[in-house]
């Protein structure tokens, strides 16, 4: 868990993750989107993409783990996300996700970072920005 005293402008992370079918599968379930571009092959045959695409908004569930078990590791609260999808992914890609630290407020306890997620081939796939802030654990 990082205090604001430990956060500094520039701080990356980085976090990867594979797109299975099983992971897929589960947030068809959890979110109920049984959309057939997700979930119809043949469907998606007959479209520009050609095959299933992944599910959009399991990149911020991703970028939800990251922030409350990596980076800043459950010590915040996210007051905004903003999110740009660039580009389909699909299942089996490997979305690599980078996270900076792009501007820092000490006495509100605030942090924004930046967020870029690239498939495995280097397509960027989504680039987003939150604006976080840390919480003082009560003793």
């Amino acid at each position: 868990m990082y205090h604001i005293d430990d956060v500094t402008v520039g701080h990356k992370c980085e976090y990867s993750i594979t797109i299975t079918e099983e992971l897929h599968k589960k947030f068809c379930l959890l979110s109920g989107d049984d959309s057939p571009i997700h979930i119809d092959e043949e469907f998606c045959k007959k479209t520009r993409f050609e095959k299933r695409i992944g599910y959009a908004f399991l990149i911020t569930t991703v970028l939800s783990k990251i922030y409350g078990t990596i980076y800043p590791a459950g010590s915040e609260l996210c007051l905004k996300q903003t999110c740009n999808f660039k580009n389909p992914f699909y299942i089996d890609d490997i979305l690599n996700f980078e996270i900076e630290v792009t501007h820092k407020n000490e006495s509100l306890k605030i942090i924004t970072l930046s967020s870029k997620v690239k498939n495995q081939d280097d397509l960027i796939i989504f680039t987003g920005e939150a604006i976080l802030q840390l919480t003082l654990v009560l003793s």
